[in-house]
């Protein structure tokens, strides 16, 4: 086939309309790519802010520190999250939730059939972590739902009275070291602390500021 073949032949009426289809193809498909891929980033990005946004409203609601990047605490194997919490001396013993949801009205509901573990606070025996637990407080004298008034009770605890805290056959010892009436406001609960300890706070919702009486203890020994 000589020179003047090959041009006759590409510009051909029917060669160029389909060169004019293969391009256009070209185009549809590779816009449609890109938008997707631009999409699937927008739907990335907007439940990333979601969190972002979740985390924030129930550090502000808590007054619980944001763990901050580089402030991790050390963690040696899976973690060992609390499904019992025990403490004799107050007459508690009641079954722990830990949920991964950082919404407000999840954990709320959560307050109604346990106590609950903060969503980013530490689970069992990590160095360097602070368990938290909130469980409602009241004062009626009459409550239906016996969770509504779970630890009225930790106020009157005392320095070095136990709490325990259970996960399967493992029982996690903690010595208390500290009970104080905290202010909404002013008083911030660390996620990182020396050691490793279990914090107690009264709760009358998760999305509602108030003052709350906190317990602090620090672990002493696992199976004691």
């Amino acid at each position: 086939m000589d020179q003047n073949d090959i041009l006759n032949t590409l510009f051909h009426p029917k060669m160029l309309f389909n060169l004019v289809i293969l391009w256009i193809l070209f185009v549809v498909v590779g816009t449609s790519l890109a938008m997707l891929s631009s999409q699937n980033s927008f739907l990335s990005d907007r439940e990333a802010e979601r969190i972002i946004s979740d985390t924030q409203r129930l550090s502000d609601s808590t007054n619980v520190e944001i763990q901050e990047v580089g402030q991790t605490a050390v963690f040696s194997g899976p973690p060992v999250f609390p499904d019992r919490l025990i403490v004799e001396s107050a007459n508690i013993d009641l079954p722990i939730s830990n949920p991964q949801t950082r919404d407000i009205n999840a954990l709320d509901e959560k307050l109604k059939s346990s106590v609950v573990r903060y969503p980013d606070s530490a689970t069992l025996g990590v160095q360097g972590g602070n368990v938290l637990v909130f469980g409602h407080s009241s004062g009626l004298p009459i409550v239906r739902n016996q969770f509504f008034k779970a630890f009225n009770k930790i106020k009157d605890l005392k320095d070095g009275q136990i709490i325990k805290a259970v996960s399967g056959e493992d029982t996690y010892s903690y010595s208390v070291s500290r009970v104080y009436q905290a202010n909404a406001t002013d008083d911030r609960i660390a996620l990182n602390v020396a050691g490793h300890r279990i914090t107690l706070l009264t709760c009358d919702s998760f999305g509602s500021k108030s003052d709350r009486w906190v317990v602090e203890a620090e672990f002493i020994g696992k199976n004691l």
